[in-house]
């Protein structure tokens, strides 16, 4: 699924383009694909591991182990994550969290052969129906309050009005539509 969402705003988007912020790996930068619908909201976040998990190896130890598994846990909480326009009645119906890291978690010899311990990312997928997308004019990302870490949101996003740019940080967590 992650793929398909890319590969409809990528050609669309300028040659400040989608396919270099995706695949830059920029500590405290994620980026984010935002496409709504008819009713259905889809989002889409792109982050280095350790600007939400605080590492972004293989989890070494219990501890870590733990953290990650908290962290993936919290992720698959979109109503926690995104705060909605009173009335627009949006509901999550998916969420998916994608990390190279849990592959690793279960076998240590493939991350050492593909990646050692190099940069993992997060890829996180998000659905919401939305009974009243009327009033949806725009929705807050309240990822910033949970990891401190992540310093910048690039936003793509597609919706009634045409397709933008926004930029969010903790002190501007508001996507317009």
């Amino acid at each position: 699924m992650s793929g398909i969402l890319l590969s409809l705003i990528a050609p669309v988007v300028a040659a400040e383009g989608i396919e270099r912020q995706f695949e830059s790996h920029e500590h405290g930068k994620a980026s984010m694909a935002v496409v709504l619908e008819g009713n259905t909201l889809q989002i889409e976040i792109n982050s280095p591991a350790a600007d939400i998990v605080g590492f972004e190896h293989a989890p070494d130890n219990e501890q870590q182990r733990a953290t990650l598994h908290s962290v993936i846990r919290q992720l698959k909480q979109p109503e926690a994550l995104f705060a909605f326009p009173e009335g627009s009645a949006c509901l999550p119906d998916l969420a998916e969290v994608h990390t190279t890291m849990m592959d690793a978690d279960h076998d240590h010899e493939a991350d050492h052969d593909h990646e050692g311990h190099s940069h993992s990312d997060l890829q996180l997928s998000y659905q919401f129906q939305c009974g009243s997308p009327e009033h949806l004019n725009g929705f807050s990302v309240e990822l910033f309050k949970y990891y401190p870490q992540m310093k910048l949101l690039q936003v793509q996003l597609i919706g009634p009005s045409g397709q933008g740019y926004q930029q969010l940080d903790k002190d501007n967590r508001w996507i317009r539509f």
